[in-house]
């Protein structure tokens, strides 16, 4: 029997993924490929009729996840980057006026998952799942056990991905773009 492949510091296996793939933390050398990435996601809700990311709003500007160290990639295969997900620690301002609803009480400080998005060869592979479970064991490693996300109410793909994932919808937030109301959703770990 082998052991398991070491990872380097910062970079998570992925549960239950074969090939193995990690994510670890995105490099200023990685924004070629991730811009790429969420281009395809644009391209990809447009395909779909829907606006999220449309116009390059509501886009998380990479150079700024980058710097903050929040910028998370998925690596399969070779190392290839098949996908891109933010990791924001720190009070967001949208997720401050929730309405419809409310976060489960007793939960101040968390940590928001953002810009969420797979490589257009990535999709249909079963990655999506494994790259967010992988992103809330990098938010708990972290120290976090609440974790949010928000999608686009008619974004039923991804919401799928976020509800098999154990969040919880919570109610419904707004960002300042055009159509910039989305469904807020809420993971709540053991400390």
């Amino acid at each position: 029997m082998s052991s398991p492949t070491p990872h380097p510091p910062g970079a998570a296996r992925l549960a239950g993924q074969a090939p193995a793939g990690r994510i670890r933390r995105a490099a200023a050398a990685d924004a070629e490929q991730i811009e790429a990435i969420i281009a395809a996601g644009r391209d990809y809700l447009r395909a779909q009729g829907l606006s999220q990311w449309q116009d390059g709003t509501g886009r998380r500007p990479i150079a700024r996840d980058l710097a903050h160290g929040w910028g998370q990639v998925l690596l399969t295969g070779d190392e290839e980057i098949s996908g891109y997900a933010a990791l924001v620690e720190g009070v967001d301002p949208a997720y401050t006026a929730i309405f419809d609803g409310a976060w489960r009480e007793g939960a101040t400080e968390y940590v928001a998952i953002h810009s969420f998005a797979l490589a257009a060869e990535s999709r249909g592979r079963g990655l999506a799942a494994p790259f967010l479970r992988g992103l809330i064991g990098q938010a708990q490693a972290l120290g976090h056990t609440d974790v949010r996300i928000d999608t686009h109410p008619g974004n039923v793909i991804m919401r799928k991905v976020i509800e098999a994932a154990g969040f919880v919808r919570r109610g419904v937030v707004e960002f300042e773009i055009p159509d910039g109301r989305r469904d807020a959703f809420q993971l709540c770990l053991p400390a």
